[in-house]
């Protein structure tokens, strides 16, 4: 399908986001027909009224709204008719100039008054109305304005919004012309939101050779980049060519400025064996893996002394009776610096956290609880009794400095730290953690390395489990009453490479497990949409408040995108409305912060409730914490009925249905599927192709992203003596 072209003029806008992302319009066209009207949508927030256009982009016919035309480019050119030069002058483009006078000044002079304004503003004195001081004022607002329309033009042209061009002209000021024109690779490396493919569009366009070393230079840190973004902590050498090459740079420049990165310190090459195995990594996760190791070892050679605790009391008073297991992870814990405890569903963790926290406390010591999400801090709190909290705010993250009050000079006043859903954390929040922690202090993490790694670059937990070089605790047995579950059999099983069962074919039947098989993927989206509306409150759960969908990715019909539409739809359609560019949200609905959001301390993954919507903005109850959202801070909100499977890392709902399918074969692995199934404490309900499952079980994954820490750990060989 090709893209088509329109050309005329915006003559008003029938809705524009607060941040010009995404506006509805009515352009007008002149043909040899007539004048015709047409509704256009896209990222055309910057342009003012009367403005004239030419538009690239392709019809389409809202099922609402008609037909329009969906704008993916925009250029934007001065009015071309008396009318739109009316309508632009009175439509903002110069302050204090409202229909009357603009009418006035276009009266006198036609389609030269741009001109005139910008080279013989003196003339504006010949209009009625406008004396020497009005016409100074519009003078010197229309010189101070021209440089900002002409970068919005510029910027708008490439694809850039009016958000990240504002960000642009905050971080060079009057600089900000020369760095788009003359050093484009600037934006990529210093603004975020801005890539190299964007930069390069800037540059190239305006003759910068494809062998320029600025330009090879800014590929390579933008492969080392997007290798984070995909969880890698480095990318060996030869990789990292390759994909430069991709990028159309010429290998022999590749070369030369990755070796002059190396020497101005932008790139730190770890060599190996054979050269293309070299390991590439940008200083900030060089510095980060080696401090880690650093400061595990300070933590193993300067532990405490072991606690002796007489558990069978503890045990008593709980309630409950440890397995040989949980109490050899226990005394472990007690006696060492650092140690790991590990376990899949039903080994009983939450166990033995609640008597270590017991044992702690009739020790004396005093012990900080924390978890990466909001949610896992929260449930941590209601199986011990205590306070935790998210690892950031264990830290005490400063939203003006964007950094950590607690750190090395000022570190953590306590004896213990115990973390939980450990596996959620990347190798920068581990360095930056173990940074606050005291010499003498204990540090016990809590995970299971079976689910899938951090949303960040590393696998932290994993890697310190497979160094072998550190106190590990592993729990392998399953407590009776969680055997009886069909989500605790079935994590077992898919971790084995085995695929689950469902439910009903088992004997005796399992009513907490099932499995829906669908062939087609609209077939599995209405299943899905079926299965929440009336199963769901057969069983007794609120779709609403208690069932999460879960899937592995954001696109197509079995994504994010398109089942909380129709999520949305189906158990909430009459909340009062609040529309943010396409995006509509509903009084009542389920939403996902995506974003850390230090002004308001709600983090990403954080879910909540929107309580209420007004023009401005909406309001939203993150359990229980008000917040209002408006402008820029609605777009790190999605809706959240549906979530990908990595964002409900570290949450647990009463149920879960999940969806696997062909589309989403890039994604199948095993800890994918592990982990969704784990997310649910009641009832899971996966809607699958056995060809899906099968693929899924079979590929372990977990073991597929570039970390260098378990070779640091193991070349530390002391650390292993505490």
């Amino acid at each position: 399908m090709r893209d088509e072209h329109l050309e005329g003029e915006i003559i008003r806008f029938s809705y524009k986001a607060e941040d010009d992302s995404f506006a509805v319009a009515v352009l007008q066209v002149k043909g040899d027909l007539g004048t015709v009207k047409h509704t256009v949508v896209g990222p055309i927030g910057h342009i003012t009224e009367g403005q004239h256009v030419q538009l690239t982009g392709r019809w389409m016919v809202h099922t609402s709204f008609g037909e329009q035309f969906r704008i993916s480019r925009s250029l934007v050119e001065d009015p071309r008719t008396l009318k739109g030069l009316t309508v632009y002058l009175s439509s903002g483009a110069v302050k204090g100039m409202g229909p009357s006078m603009a009418a006035r000044v276009v009266e006198k002079f036609g389609l030269e008054t741009l001109k005139i304004l910008e080279s013989e503003p003196a003339r504006l004195k010949e209009v009625s109305g406008i004396g020497d001081k009005r016409m100074k004022r519009i003078a010197e607002q229309w010189q101070q304005d021209a440089a900002s329309r002409q970068l919005h033009a510029i910027l708008r042209g490439y694809g850039i919004g009016a958000a990240l061009t504002r960000k642009i002209v905050e971080t060079y000021a009057d600089d900000a012309m020369s760095v788009i024109t003359r050093q484009p690779y600037r934006l990529a490396a210093e603004i975020r939101g801005i890539g190299f493919k964007t930069a390069d569009l800037i540059a190239t366009e305006r003759g910068q050779p494809l062998d320029a070393p600025e330009r090879a230079a800014a590929a390579l840190i933008h492969v080392l980049r997007e290798a984070e973004g995909q969880g890698h902590c480095y990318i060996p050498r030869g990789a990292l060519l390759s994909r430069v090459e991709k990028l159309r740079v010429p290998a022999s420049r590749a070369v030369e400025q990755l070796h002059e990165l190396a020497r101005r310190g932008d790139a730190v090459i770890v060599d190996a064996a054979v050269e293309a195995e070299s390991a590439v990594y940008r200083p900030g996760m060089d510095t980060a893996e080696s401090r880690v190791v650093l400061r595990l070892r300070r933590l193993l050679s300067g532990a405490p002394p072991a606690i002796t605790v007489a558990l069978a009391p503890i045990e008593t008073r709980l309630e409950m009776t440890l397995s040989p297991g949980q109490r050899e992870a226990i005394t472990g814990a007690l006696a060492s610096g650092f140690s790991i405890i590990t376990g899949g569903p039903g080994t009983g963790k939450t166990t033995i956290v609640r008597v270590l926290m017991a044992a702690a406390g009739e020790a004396g010591e005093a012990w900080l609880l924390a978890a990466p999400t909001g949610r896992a801090a929260r449930r941590l709190s209601e199986a011990t009794g205590q306070g935790a909290k998210t690892i950031h705010r264990l830290l005490e993250f400063n939203g003006r400095t964007r950094r950590f009050n607690r750190g090395f000079a000022n570190p953590l006043d306590c004896d213990g730290v115990l973390i939980d859903e450990a596996s959620m954390i990347d190798i920068r929040l581990m360095d930056d953690l173990l940074a606050a922690i005291p010499p003498t202090c204990r540090v016990v993490l809590v995970g299971d390395a079976d689910q899938l790694p951090s949303v960040g670059p590393g696998q932290v937990l994993a890697d310190l489990i497979a160094s072998r070089v550190l106190p590990v605790s592993r729990l392998t047995e399953v407590y009776r009453q969680s055997a009886q579950s069909g989500i605790v059999l079935n994590a077992h099983r898919i971790n084995r490479g085995e695929p689950p069962l469902s439910g009903e074919l088992e004997s005796p039947p399992r009513d907490d497990f099932f499995q829906v098989h669908r062939e087609e993927a609209l077939e599995a989206q209405q299943a899905i949409l079926q299965i929440m509306s009336t199963r769901m409150k057969r069983r007794g759960f609120d779709p609403l408040s208690d069932v999460q969908v879960l899937t592995p990715m954001h696109g197509g019909p079995l994504g994010t995108v398109a089942l909380n539409l129709k999520l949305q739809a189906l158990l909430n359609p009459d909340g009062a409305v609040y529309r943010k560019g396409e995006r509509l949200f509903r009084e009542g609905d389920r939403v996902l912060q995506v974003r850390n959001d230090y002004d308001n301390d709600i983090f990403n993954g954080d879910v909540g409730r929107v309580v209420s919507v007004g023009e401005g903005g909406i309001v939203v109850s993150f359990d229980g914490q008000r917040v209002v959202l408006t402008g820029e801070k609605l777009s790190d909100l999605q809706l959240a009925y549906a979530i990908s499977v990595h964002k409900s890392q570290g949450s647990e709902y009463p149920a879960v249905i999940t969806v696997l399918h062909r589309v989403h074969r890039i994604m199948l692995k095993r800890n994918l599927l592990y982990t969704a199934i784990t997310r649910a404490r009641s009832f899971c309900c996966v809607i699958d192709t056995p060809w899906a499952i099968q693929t899924a079980v079979a590929e372990a994954g977990g073991s597929d992203r570039w970390t260098g820490l378990v070779a640091r750990l193991r070349a530390a060989q002391s650390i292993g003596a505490g």
